[in-house]
């Protein structure tokens, strides 16, 4: 743990925010965070393909860097010639592979509580999972997942199953074969900018991002589940103005 959060400099708080939502999320995941963050700031969120309230990938799709491919879109559609994007959970390796794509409109990356190296997991756990997310009881599979790590919040919980409820199924299952084969270390060292990871303590692994890149600066929040930015607001929100 670090004793400060990073400074990004002055440059990067006048750019533009885009936020980017977990798998299986959507974007309103971010409304109480954008509420108590300054009014002045430029702030973009949108939902995945297959997520909340677009549509299914015509391509099929789920991959990193076809969603990442989507945030370009997004920033041309916006006029964002640059940005830091600030991400959670599986949007952070959607954020990473954006930024290895066009480091030059990347400023900076806030990764919100991002998944751990998954290449810690056995294979054969990783391919159930798959094969779960696949299967007639994706939906179910995923809900139980994702309430077990949702922290002790019933409210939190409950929203954050609608919200896999809301997605697609091809997309769940898209975006879990696209975690289950991930290695984020190119996308980690082609990353040219600043990056800051605000961690839960159930991410705080040995094949956390920044143990797998001790450079990164990190900050782990106690007491909180993985939807911090529901959860706790104004905490990722004193983060995110002292970083960027």
């Amino acid at each position: 743990m670090h004793p400060a959060d990073p400074v990004a400099g002055t440059r990067s708080r006048q750019l533009p925010l885009i936020l980017l939502h977990a798998d299986a999320g959507r974007a309103s995941q971010w409304d109480a965070l954008i509420a108590v963050l300054p009014r002045d700031r430029t702030i973009a969120a949108f939902d995945f393909r297959g997520h909340g309230d677009s549509a299914p990938a015509a391509d099929a799709d789920y991959s990193f860097s076809g969603r990442a491919a989507d945030v370009g879109a997004v920033m041309n559609e916006l006029g964002f010639e640059k940005a830091v994007l600030v991400a959670h959970s599986g949007g952070s390796a959607v954020a990473l592979a954006y930024a290895e794509q066009a480091p030059a409109r990347v400023a900076a990356l806030m990764l919100v509580d991002p998944p751990a190296d998954p290449r810690a997991i056995p294979p054969n756990v990783r391919e159930q999972f798959v094969r779960d997310a696949a299967g007639d009881k994706g939906l179910e599979a995923t809900q139980a997942f994702y309430a077990s790590i949702a922290g002790s919040n019933p409210e939190v919980r409950t929203r954050v199953l609608a919200d896999v409820a809301a997605t697609n199924a091809a997309a769940i299952a898209g975006v879990t074969a696209a975690l289950a084969a991930w290695n984020p270390e190119p996308a980690l060292d082609a990353c040219a900018g600043p990056i800051f990871v605000l961690a839960s303590p159930g991410t705080d692994a040995q094949r956390a991002l920044y143990k797998l890149r001790p450079r990164i600066p990190h900050r782990v929040v106690a007491g909180v589940g993985h939807w911090m930015a529901i959860e706790r607001p104004d905490e990722v929100a004193t983060a995110l103005t002292g970083f960027c």
